[in-house]
């Protein structure tokens, strides 16, 4: 039994050293996107936006991270949030032009969000597992996956600080349902709600509100749901509090309140082709108006951990026996699914899903194996 537990420390060290390794080995291999000094190509930059398509109608399409740099920079020279890339909201350029004070570079906050990120999967992975080596398996996983590794290349992007917010709601909600001091917990989960929805189109925190109330619903726990309700407004005055230059700029209050309204409408227009999120998930197909496309980040788990998820939710919900901590998870996983298939399809959209659907899919795995083999469970 020694001898066991001591192997299972070294492939415990073994799994860390390779997410490491996956993540340093990417950034230095573009160490230059990592050690450039950002102001001497501001100037460069502003000039690629101002001839785009953002403030020029007859201008060309340039790529986000181009848009994300220059906005983050502008940020914290103090130009309103409202006027170069008001679509999307401020909190993750803020957190870019932070980056850009403290390391002269935009991309430095996102090679640090993405250690965190994975962690946090560790971390949520530990509450669900009860086990620190099955726990570190998703992050592992999704360590290898080029959607993730891209993120690091082409940069900076705000997905994997939304992922981090995502993993944040789900660890204190999970923290909520089994310590006595649930209503601290709720509330830090709504405050990461809040900064969820002030990373990105706020749309997206329907799903996030759904996986909150429903699990409270089915256990009948009129408390915390309670506690919930009390703390979700925190969410909105966070994302509000993001806008808070356009008011000292002198921004009519009415006008002001209605920015949600402009940026909901702007994000809804643009919805032509529902429910092409599936063949690009599964098979790696989508339509580019009326040409057939493939998505290069496309990995064969993908469809992998998707069914085998959809099998542990089938499950969970026949057997009725599932952990509470995998439950915020898999409603989750369900509403959000369902709410990006209303719209067009983009990879980018999974770069927040993948990584639950490897927590939920080595769930249903583990369950299964310790279901047909339970000695196993001794030696893990």
């Amino acid at each position: 039994m020694e001898m066991a537990l001591k192997n299972l420390k070294y492939i415990k060290i073994i799994l860390i050293a390779l997410i490491f390794y996956n993540v340093f080995s990417v950034v230095y291999s573009h160490k230059d996107l990592y050690t450039f000094n950002y102001w001497h190509n501001f100037s460069d930059l502003k000039k690629m936006v101002y001839d785009s398509v953002y403030k020029n109608k007859h201008g060309n399409f340039i790529k986000d991270f181009y848009l994300y740099s220059y906005s983050a920079g502008a940020l914290i020279k103090g130009e309103s949030p409202i006027i170069t890339n008001p679509e999307a909201p401020p909190l993750g350029k803020y957190l870019i032009g932070a980056s850009i004070l403290i390391f002269n570079n935009p991309n430095v906050v996102i090679f640090l969000f993405s250690l965190l990120s994975l962690f946090l999967m560790y971390l949520v992975g530990k509450q669900i597992f009860g086990n620190s080596l099955i726990a570190s398996l998703p992050p592992l996983l999704f360590s290898f996956e080029p959607i993730f590794k891209n993120q690091l290349i082409y940069t900076p992007l705000l997905d994997l600080m939304q992922l981090s917010f995502l993993l944040l709601i789900f660890y204190f909600f999970n923290r909520a349902r089994i310590t006595r001091n649930s209503f601290f917990n709720i509330f830090l989960s709504a405050v990461f709600l809040g900064a969820f929805i002030s990373t990105k189109f706020f749309g997206s925190g329907a799903a996030i509100i759904v996986a909150l109330v429903i699990p409270l619903l089915i256990h009948k726990d009129y408390m915390r749901l309670k506690q919930l309700i009390i703390s979700l407004p925190v969410a909105v005055l966070f994302l509000y509090s993001t806008y808070l230059k356009v008011l000292l700029d002198g921004y009519p209050l009415n006008k002001f309140l209605g920015i949600q309204k402009w940026i909901f409408l702007y994000n809804t227009g643009h919805l032509r082709q529902p429910f092409t999120i599936w063949p690009l998930l599964l098979i790696n197909k989508w339509y580019n108006g009326n040409a057939i496309a493939y998505d290069p980040q496309w990995f064969i788990t993908w469809p992998l951990i998707t069914v085998i998820s959809f099998l542990t939710l089938m499950r969970s919900f026949i057997a009725r026996n599932t952990k509470l901590e995998i439950e915020i998870l898999l409603v989750w996983s369900l509403s959000y699914l369902i709410l990006m298939s209303l719209g067009d399809a983009s990879a980018r959209y999974f770069v927040i899903l993948i990584p639950v659907l490897y927590i939920i899919a080595t769930y249903g795995v583990y369950e299964f194996l310790v279901f047909k083999f339970p000695k196993l469970k001794r030696y893990l």
